[in-house]
């Protein structure tokens, strides 16, 4: 279950941002999509599900990284974590 998942919390935070930069992208790209005179539905719903299927990765992403975060400072592996 855990195969593909990035192992160390910074860069599952940093996944998270990337992922949720993308969202904001889909989110900007829609706005502008609404405010033209002839609005492309198909364009516009391929956005929408985009967003929300990154948006979903961003989440779980997030859980992921604090999660790991958790482990880290319970544990005291050997990444470094900053109080």
């Amino acid at each position: 279950m855990n195969e593909g998942w990035p192992k160390r919390w910074w860069s599952a935070a940093l996944l998270a941002a990337v992922l949720t930069g993308i969202v904001m992208w889909d989110v900007r790209r829609a706005v502008g999509i609404l405010t033209e005179p002839v609005v492309d539905r198909w364009e516009l719903l391929g956005l929408c599900v985009g967003g929300t299927v990154f948006a979903l990765l961003a989440m779980q992403t997030a859980v992921r990284a604090v999660g790991l975060r958790r482990t880290a400072r319970a544990v005291g592996s050997e990444t470094r974590v900053d109080d």
